[in-house]
């Protein structure tokens, strides 16, 4: 699925800054943004805005670029990556937002200064991407309480991981579960009650809270993860089995692996992809796209 970028001379890597992103680790950035300038190497750009970022990208593809290095959280690393699927064009990142679940799925340092380094000597790799109808994704999808909750985290005035697990405890416990029905590849329906249903292609969905400990993000398959309706005494235990990596273990979950499903939407559950909030609808269609895109890791 991986175009080659042919004839066009090379050029350096290009940086786009989200100064907006996470709590400050952006615009620290900036301040030291001249420490990192190096013609031959990379050239910077500041976003202005989402859509600044997805025509900056787009425009790296055009140009032939090797790698484009996205600094921000994972709404910021999902415009950038999303221009870049199936371009010869690498996708590195710099993370400095609250959650920073796809750096930390591929070991990029914290530490943007270290990050930006490894990205400059990394190692590229391919990995699987999706998409949601028409919609493209990286990492996760999810519709139920995760959308109910990246709306909530959206429309927030305080962001940070600390805020995000507040909203997630206190949207858990008055949450009503929603009937799916589910198609798998080859398989017949399933119909189920459910407080989520998670698409994922990478393991965490940020601060190392694994929801997918056992899927591989470039072996052409999707796992589709139900979480049903947890009891109010059981709600702390399966939070803290992200953490351990066992979420899959619990007894509230069930973990389905494939190319394709399709899911009715029966109540019109909020969705989002990689953590952005998207409109939700009837129905979805969750279908990888094998190898679809380069990373940089270190």
């Amino acid at each position: 699925m991986l175009e080659n970028t042919k004839g066009l001379p090379k050029r350096p890597f290009l940086c786009i800054v989200n100064p907006h992103s996470g709590a400050g680790s952006s615009k620290t950035f900036i301040q030291n943004i001249d420490q990192y300038r190096d013609p031959e190497r990379l050239d910077i750009e500041i976003s202005q805005s989402a859509q600044h970022s997805i025509d900056l990208a787009k425009r790296a593809c055009e140009e032939g670029r090797e790698a484009v290095i996205a600094v921000g959280g994972d709404g910021s690393v999902q415009e950038v990556a999303t221009q870049l699927i199936g371009s010869s064009t690498a996708l590195g990142i710099v993370p400095t937002g609250s959650g920073n679940g796809i750096a930390r799925h591929l070991g990029i340092s914290m530490k943007p200064s270290v990050a930006l380094e490894q990205m400059l000597a990394g190692k590229r790799r391919t990995v699987d991407t999706f998409r949601v109808n028409d919609r493209p994704g990286i990492g996760f999808a999810g519709v139920g309480v995760d959308g109910h909750v990246a709306r909530l985290f959206d429309e927030a005035n305080e962001r940070g991981f600390s805020n995000y697990i507040k909203l997630s405890l206190d949207a858990s416990l008055s949450y009503t579960s929603t009937r799916f029905r589910i198609y798998p590849e080859d398989a017949l329906p399933i119909n189920v009650e459910a407080m989520t249903v998670l698409l994922a292609n990478t393991s965490q969905l940020g601060n190392n809270a694994v929801v997918n400990a056992t899927g591989a993000d470039d072996d052409g398959q999707l796992e589709l993860i139900i979480v049903k309706k947890v009891p109010t005494v059981n709600m702390m235990t399966l939070a803290s089995r992200m953490f351990l990596s066992t979420l899959h273990k619990s007894p509230f979950v069930e973990v389905l692996t494939g190319g394709r499903f399709t899911l009715e939407n029966l109540d019109m559950a909020e969705l989002h992809i990689d953590g952005e909030v998207v409109a939700t609808a009837s129905s979805l269609t969750f279908e990888v796209r094998p190898r679809s895109l380069h990373v940089l890791i270190p």
